[in-house]
Parts: C-alpha cells; structure tokens; sequence
C-alpha cells in the first residue's frame, strides 16, 4: 500500500513538472509577442541580422552567372580570345561556372583552331571573368586564361601560333600554360621531338613595356627554363635559355626589322662563346665572333638538319675524356637520343694542352637518328704518326657510354717514333701500319684493343698479349703503363 502511493506521488510530481515547463514556454512566447521589436531590434541581433543579409546578397551576386545562357557566353569568350590574342578556339563540350578561386568558366576537351586546322587539344580549359558587371545578364569580360593538360601538335608552319602571342596588344590579362606538350612535327606528320611544359606564362610587363614568355620545360630527357621578351617598340626580341643538367646557358637577341639578324652568348660551365646569325625563310647562319676559336654552320629548318664547323688553337682532353667533361654530360642527358636529330659536326683543334704529343685532332661527328658516329677521325702523335679511327660509334645509354670501333695507325717517321719511346734497337722492326680494333669505356676510362693486323698480317702473339692486356687492365693508361705498353708490343712483336 505505501509502495502504490510512492508511485502516484512520482506520477503526480512528472505530471507537474511537465506543466511548468508548458506554462514557461507559453510565457516566454508571450514575452517574444509583447516585445519582439525591441528583442529584434538589439545591438547583438543587428548586427548578425546584418552580417546574414550582406553574405546572403553577395553570394547570390557572385551565383548570378549561373544562370546565363551558356551558348552565348560561348560565343563572348571565343570572340574575346580571338580578339585578344588572335587565337580560334572551338568548344566541344559544355562550360560549367565556377566560383573559387575566382569567378570563372571551365570546360573539357576544347580545341585550338589555326586556319581550320586543329593544332591544340585542351583537356581543361579555364577562363576567369571580370565581377564588375555580373548584373548585364549574359554579358561577360574575360581576363586570364589557363589552359592545363594541353597537347599541341605543330608543323614549322603553325610557329607563328606562339610567335603571334608574343606581339599581342598590351592588355592586363595572362595565359597559363600547365603540364602540357608540344609535339613538333615535319611536313609529313612524322614526329622530330617533344617539349614538356611544366609551367608556363604569357604576359604584358607594363614596367618595361614589354610582352613575356616565361617557362619551365623539358625536351630530349633535358629540364630547362626559357624567358622570351618581346620589345615592339625597337622590334627586337631576347631570350635566355638555361638548363642545369646539361650546364647550358643562352642568350639572344634578334632584330626582326628589315635585317633579321641576331646574336648570342652560349656558356657551358666556364667555357663560354658568342656569335652573330642570319635568319632566312628555312634556315639560320651563323659565325663566331672570337678570331681566335672560329666557327660557322647552318641550321636547316626543313627538315632539321645542322652542319658546323669549329676550329680551336688548344683544348684539353678533359673536355672529351674526363666523366665530368661537357661532352659526357650531353651524352648521358639523352639529348642526342632522336630519331630526327640530323648534324655533322667538324671539331679541329690544333694542340692537345695537357698531352704535349697529341696535336691536330680532327673530329667528324656525324649523328644520324640519334646514332653518334665518329668515322674519318683523325688525330697526330707530334709527327710521327698518324692514327684515325674507322668504323667508329659512340654506345650510350644513361649508365654506360662507350666508344668502339676500327684504329690505323699510319707511321709517318718511325725512327723518330722509336726513339720517343726509347725502343730497343733489335725491336726496332719496319712497320708502316697497324690495324686493330678497340672498345673505349668512357665511365671506367678503360681501353680494349682486339683483332690486330700489322701490314695487313695477323699476328699470333700481339694477339695473345691484347687478351692479357684486356683482362689485366684495371687501371687505365697513365704516361708509365702507355710507354710500357707500347714497349712491351714492340718487344712481342720483334719476337
């Protein structure tokens, strides 16, 4: 009995506390409808009140673009591009509108138009518009442009495409060019290279009134940056070219008056050159300006294909031998590694600096497809002897270099020559050539000689002694094991 009338009094004090808790409600509602002016009217409210209506307005101000009519503002942003920058844009997919970072219109897959002809695909297409004037419905004004994931393909004829952003009007506006490739190609639609763009920009430099191009890129396995400016008022052009890994700098300057001349300063590490050009319809050439070192060439454009000529009074075999020379650093970069690289190449150099001996080097570098070929080289021994190199190729890949290939070495005074390396009266055997054929390691600095001939003989025991040579031979040449060396065969030789 007293545990039933516990429970009506728990019932009785919920049932109570329900109806306080209504009465308070009611209260404060009527609390609210007698003073809800003043309660609205608040500091606090106010200003929240306010904040929410400027946020809501301005939200729907930005949000307006969405509701224009998406084919005519295709239309203003082809007819504004064209206008701006003479480029002939065609959208094959819808544009979306996008707020952050900035108002914009964004788009897939749109093409890049020259005379009809579809020379660039880009895969996401931005374009930013002014915010002053969203309220003329349908009416945009474009600014910057970023063109991302882009493949352009060019032919020597669709040059003018970059050529021709680079003399635009002045105007405040950028072009963003990112991850992208250039795919150049000949008449006939074969590739030649690629250039990778990483980062790119067209823009006008209202401080030195000029139209820029600045780029971070790589072609033929090599980063590089270039930075091209284009002064209209005195209608020149210059231009820097750099790149770390091959330790290459460049800059130029062309005048594309009347003259259509130039010049340029090439630097590779502490060596550096300069000379003037010509540039014609397909071709460039050049001259050095140093009377001392000469060179010249032509550059054929159509199709690509480099001929050149340099003559040095001295140069040290470090330059060709050393892992750290200019030459090894080309080689493993990969540069030459094109089927549409074409050049012949013709180096004379009358001194070795650091080998008195060795004078009138002769190179004849010819690259075919990205082979590297070295036959018709020559070079002397004081002037004893001659010796040139046939059938001669450089292998490379990006661990391992090598030059093999076929040696004659001609006598031109072999008493003279017998006596320089102080060979023994009774070795002193007549010869007039030795044929023999040789592998060079360019990363161990480690020769091989195989298959010898001398006067057109093979000969039992200089061969045998090669095949000791080669596999005793873990240390290179220095002056001491070459004379040696050279003593010991003739001591073979002479039986």
């Amino acid at each position: 009995m007293i545990k039933h009338n516990f429970s009506i009094k728990n019932i009785k004090k919920q049932i109570l506390s329900i109806n306080e808790q209504i009465e308070s409600i009611f209260n404060k509602l009527k609390f609210f409808r007698s003073n809800y002016k003043k309660i609205i009217l608040s500091k606090n409210n106010r200003v929240f009140l306010a904040c929410a209506t400027v946020l809501f307005l301005v939200l729907s101000y930005f949000l307006i673009p969405t509701l224009y009519n998406k084919e005519l503002v295709q239309s203003q942003i082809k007819n504004q591009i064209f206008k701006k920058y003479k480029i002939n844009i065609k959208f094959n997919n819808k544009i979306n509108y996008g707020l952050l970072p900035k108002p914009h219109f964004v788009t897939k897959n749109l093409s890049i138009l020259r005379n009809d002809k579809e020379i660039g695909i880009v895969k996401n297409f931005k374009i930013f518009i002014s915010i002053k004037d969203f309220l003329k419905i349908n009416e945009i004004v474009t600014k910057d442009l970023v063109l991302k994931k882009t493949d352009f393909n060019i032919q020597k004829d669709d040059y003018v495409f970059f050529e021709s952003l680079l003399k635009t009007e002045p105007n405040d506006n950028d072009i963003i060019i990112k991850n992208s490739n250039i795919f150049f190609k000949d008449s006939e639609n074969e590739l030649l290279f690629i250039n990778k763009i990483t980062n790119s920009k067209f823009y006008y430099d209202s401080n030195k009134l000029k139209n820029i191009f600045s780029s971070k890129n790589k072609v033929f396995n090599a980063p590089y940056r270039l930075r091209i400016e284009n002064d209209k008022f005195n209608k020149k052009i210059s231009s820097k070219f750099s790149s770390k890994k091959i330790r290459l700098n460049i800059d130029s300057e062309f005048e594309y008056d009347d003259n259509h001349k130039g010049s340029i300063n090439i630097s590779f590490i502490n060596n550096s050159t300069s000379f003037d050009y010509y540039k014609n319809s397909n071709s460039i050439i050049f001259k050095s300006k140093n009377l001392k070192n000469k060179y010249d060439g032509k550059i054929e454009i159509k199709p690509f294909y480099l001929s050149a000529n340099f003559n040095y009074d001295g140069l040290s075999s470090r330059n060709f031998f050393n892992d750290e020379s200019i030459i090894v650093d080309l080689i493993k970069s990969e540069i030459f590694k094109n089927e549409n690289l074409n050049a012949n190449l013709k180096l004379k150099i009358k001194n070795i600096t650091n080998i008195a001996e060795l004078n009138d080097l002769f190179l004849d570098i010819e690259i075919k497809e990205g082979n590297i070929e070295l036959s018709n080289s020559s070079i002397l021994w004081k002037d004893d002897l001659k010796i040139s190199l046939e059938e001669c190729f450089l292998n490379y890949d990006e661990n391992q270099i090598n030059l093999d290939g076929k040696m004659t070495l001609n006598f031109i005074d072999l008493d003279n020559f017998y006596k320089g390396f102080q060979i023994k009266k009774t070795n002193r055997k007549e010869i007039k050539k030795i044929e023999l054929y040789f592998v060079y390691d360019f990363n161990q600095n480690l020769i091989k000689f195989s298959n010898p001939r001398i006067d057109n003989t093979p000969n039992l025991n200089i061969e045998n002694y090669f095949e000791n040579f080669n596999e005793t031979n873990d240390k290179g040449f220095n002056k001491v094991r070459f004379k040696n060396f050279v003593s010991n065969f003739f001591d073979i030789y002479a039986g």
